[in-house]
């Protein structure tokens, strides 16, 4: 009985020396059980930016250019038919509009000049349509102004005489000074009737200054003359015969032709001075 008692009081002993008690708790044990792991944040993924292609040239945009619808053909075109069946014996059956368009020209010959004829350049550029008649077989090509009231038979108008542009053979185009002229009958000698303004003096250059089949001049006594005076020297254009008021005939170097606009330009110049008179001159 004894030696129980002082076994329950060893092994009490034994637990106090111990420094633990049944009633506190195990501190190492609770720590070890609360304890929770440390979360290594996973680096968030960033995509890595691919290089950008390099952009090409950027086409520069160009208009599209709108359709041109074919003009009627003028109502002169009739006429024409009429007068190819009329006059050249063209069976009128057979005849038909080949081509129309719209057109400009620089002078008013609309692109045909007549041969050795210098035409109006002052409301250029001038305006107006060109069409072809054709049997099938031959082509008949005329041009016609805007209003449809002058009508060119191009076909026509052919000339052997090649292309002269006086203005540029005879370097009109650098004259300082541009004086008229008038022969005196009794010595036969040119004097002088009046300066010519700088802005008449381009209109008559420009006059000059287109291609024109002009021929050997004819004889002709003439009766006025225009004085150039270019950095290359004097060039001269005599014009009108003395037999012939009415046609506005000049010569060139040997070289004939017709300019009837040079008529509206020199015309003031000669108002009031009378006109020189020779017995076979018929003014």
């Amino acid at each position: 009985m004894f030696c129980g008692v002082a076994f329950l009081v060893a092994v009490s002993a034994s637990c106090k020396n111990d420094g633990t008690s049944p009633h506190t708790p195990n501190t190492g044990i609770q720590a070890a059980a609360t304890a929770r792991p440390t979360i290594t944040p996973v680096p968030t993924a960033t995509s890595t930016p691919r290089p950008s292609p390099t952009p090409g040239p950027t086409a520069t945009p160009t208009d599209t250019p709108l359709p041109t619808s074919t003009p009627p053909p003028p109502k002169s075109h009739m006429y024409e038919m009429g007068r190819l069946f009329a006059e050249m014996g063209v069976d009128f059956s057979t005849l038909f509009v080949s081509k129309v368009g719209n057109s400009q020209w620089p002078t008013k010959a609309l692109g045909c000049p007549e041969t050795g004829t210098y035409y109006d350049t002052a409301d250029a550029p001038y305006l107006g349509t060109y069409y072809f008649l054709s049997n099938g077989k031959i082509e008949w090509e005329y041009h016609v102004d805007a209003q449809d009231t002058y009508v060119i038979r191009c076909s026509e108008r052919t000339s052997p005489m090649p292309l002269v542009n006086v203005a540029e053979k005879a370097n009109l185009r650098t004259t300082t000074k541009l004086s008229l002229m008038r022969r005196n009958f009794t010595d036969d000698t040119f004097e002088f009737t009046g300066q010519i303004t700088p802005e008449d003096k381009a209109k008559i250059i420009q006059i000059f200054d287109q291609p024109a089949s002009i021929s050997d001049a004819p004889l002709c006594e003439t009766v006025f003359r225009l004085d150039f005076e270019t950095n290359k020297g004097m060039q001269e254009i005599e014009f009108i015969c003395a037999d012939d008021y009415q046609s506005f005939d000049i010569y060139w170097n040997g070289l004939h032709g017709v300019a009837p606009p040079l008529g509206n330009i020199v015309g003031p110049y000669l108002t009031g001075n009378p006109v020189p008179t020779l017995p076979t001159a018929k003014p």
